[in-house]
This record gives structure tokens, C-alpha cells and sequence, in this order.
């Protein structure tokens, strides 16, 4: 977590969504439902306990993270939901994290 000092005034609102956004990102389970996502366009929650082996209370909890960081988009399909990946939204967060590890000011 951010600790440091700036001479900037520095919106700890947006600083803390950021780092939300990036330690969810790149989570190991993250990176996995993502892909699986990605591998079957679209999937549901049992779907996703089966192909990725996380248990129901921790799938819960990510997907409702990913879906707070705009990655997936979670669609109301009669009695369940569908999950797929946002591809605009996960490249743009993709090239932003790309620019804060090159340093880029924004």
C-alpha cells in the first residue's frame, strides 16, 4: 500500500481504487478465471468452480472483485448468471498498468 510522501496533493480515493484494481489483477486466481473465461467466451458460476477447482466462497469473492474492476461483465441468463470478459475494458486496464511500470505520469 502507498505510504509515501508527494509535494502533489494526491486523491487517495483514485489511488486506492488503483492498487484495488492492480492487487486484483494480479492474483493467481485472478489470472486463472480470467483465462478461463476468456478460453470458453462465456461461463457460469458452476462452470467456473469445475474448471478452475476454487470453492464457492472464494470464487464468490473474486468474481465480485473482477467484476468491480470492470474485467468481467456478469449477465442475468434466466435463473443464473453468465460471466464474460470485457476485452476493452481489461486491455485499457492492461496498457495502464503497463505505463505505471515504465513510470508514466498520467
Amino acid at each position: 500500500m502507498y505510504t509515501g510522501t508527494t509535494s502533489k496533493p494526491v486523491n487517495t480515493e483514485k489511488m486506492q481504487r488503483a492498487i484495488f484494481v492492480l492487487e486484483t489483477l494480479s492474483d493467481a486466481n485472478s489470472k486463472q478465471v480470467l483465462e478461463t473465461i476468456k478460453g470458453h467466451r462465456s461461463t457460469t458460476f458452476f462452470e467456473l468452480m469445475i474448471y478452475t477447482g476454487i470453492n464457492s466462497e472464494e470464487l464468490e469473492v473474486l468474481l465480485d472483485k473482477l467484476c468491480d474492476t470492470g474485467a468481467i461483465i456478469q449477465e442475468e441468463v434466466g435463473w443464473h448468471s453468465r460471466f464474460s470478459v470485457d476485452e476493452k475494458r481489461l486491455s485499457a486496464l492492461a496498457a495502464c498498468a503497463k505505463a505505471l511500470a515504465r513510470g508514466a505520469r498520467f
